[in-house]
């Protein structure tokens, strides 16, 4: 497999993680004042939208850097979720939606499609994937005679509601069965309170609600592509990510904090800034195999998959422990309302909270007893990077 040092970077990629960091501080501020708010991160978004971090998914053709979608450009998105996500967690949230959402309109949609898709992205707009079902119903996709195809019914957990103008929705169609729908019509979003929760607050995740006529070409591939394997298990990366900025920028924190107050020759501390570091990169070496299958031009779907979820089990283990450990290494202190650190400790054990991990757990489980334990350390040697 390639390693990261030997990749191609573009100097297009270079700039879009240059300018990021020329705004590290304004995003940071910002973070606070969004979880504050606990209303859509316009201002946030714009500095990431100024930074050229938005228009980073279009192709070079469109003055993109192809992130998220391209091989040559892991490392760069990597680094993007990584920083977004060490300094403002929901927006990395809502990054990497855009991202994923670009991915799957541009796989799938047809030569007009992924037009359509670019010039709406090189407008400034924002993507996101609101595929959650909701307690409520069933979002459908049906035929009205005389005025096309009608869109109706609700969405649960969509972040961004409210700020992002065309999300990328999955409804069911009676004929052709789970599709990936693109719409440009207004949507109804729930009341705050659906969203009251201890971290990731400026995420703005709410309930919506569609109805409304749609034009044909706003719907996107065929049946149920927006499970296919093994993009929609290898994607994880990009939250995980995310996730991982956040637990580096706790570690910067409790080292920062432990330099002013004189204790970095302390035993038990130099001991929990190890177990941090090596959580952290174990971490990080997990997401970026994960990220290189991935993006392999002829991957192994079951390689892919089982990697993915073991990725999902490590970092998860990795984040709570340096959590646990952070804590400790600063103290009450980090507890308070006015440590920076407090808002990051909210928003990660929130963001960690990630569907069906039990069944992750299963899955490693029953693949360990059926193909063996060399399998699970497998470096990708049978997909073509």
């Amino acid at each position: 497999m390639t390693s990261a040092a030997t990749r191609t970077t573009r100097p297009l990629t270079k700039s879009v993680l240059e300018q990021l960091r020329k705004v590290r501080e304004e995003l940071s501020l910002s973070a606070r004042t969004d979880d504050l708010a606990e209303t859509f991160p316009a201002a946030s978004m714009e500095i990431l939208k100024k930074a050229g971090c938005l228009k980073s998914v279009l192709p070079f053709a469109y003055g993109g850097v192809s992130a998220g979608w391209h091989a040559e450009s892991v490392d760069l998105l990597f680094n993007l979720l990584r920083t977004i996500g060490g300094l403002h967690l929901s927006c990395a949230r809502l990054f990497e939606g855009h991202v994923n959402a670009f991915q799957l309109l541009w796989t799938f949609g047809n030569a007009a499609q992924r037009d359509s898709v670019c010039r709406y992205v090189s407008d400034g707009g924002l993507l996101g994937v609101w595929n959650a079902p909701s307690r409520e119903g069933e979002l459908l996709l049906c035929e009205e005679e005389g005025l096309g195809l009608m869109l109706k019914g609700p969405k649960a957990y969509a972040s961004g509601a409210g700020g992002i103008q065309r999300p990328l929705v999955t409804a069911r169609h009676p004929q052709k069965g789970l599709v990936i729908v693109w719409p440009d019509i207004v949507y109804k979003v729930g009341d705050a309170s659906e969203w009251s929760m201890h971290g990731m607050r400026a995420s703005v995740t709410r309930s919506v609600k569609f109805d409304g006529i749609i034009k044909s070409s706003h719907v996107f591939g065929k049946a149920d592509d927006y499970h296919s394997q093994p993009q929609f298990s290898g994607g994880s990366w990009r939250f995980l990510a995310a996730q991982l900025g956040a637990g580096e920028a706790l570690v910067e924190l409790m080292r920062l904090e432990l330099v002013r107050r004189g204790r970095t020759t302390d035993s038990h501390q130099r001991a929990r800034m190890a177990h941090c570091v090596t959580a952290l990169e174990t971490g990080r070496k997990w997401i970026l195999d994960t990220a290189y299958l991935a993006s392999a031009k002829r991957p192994s779907v079951e390689k892919v998959i089982q990697h993915a979820n073991a990725a999902r089990v490590v970092v998860e283990r990795s984040l709570l422990d340096v959590m646990e450990i952070v804590q400790r290494g600063i103290g009450l202190q980090l507890l308070s309302r006015d440590h920076p650190g407090e808002r990051i400790l909210r928003d990660l054990t929130t963001y960690l909270r990630q569907p069906a991990p039990d069944a992750l757990l299963e899955f490693l489980g029953e693949h360990a007893f059926a193909k063996g334990i060399a399998t699970l350390s497998g470096s990708g040697d049978d997909a073509e990077v």
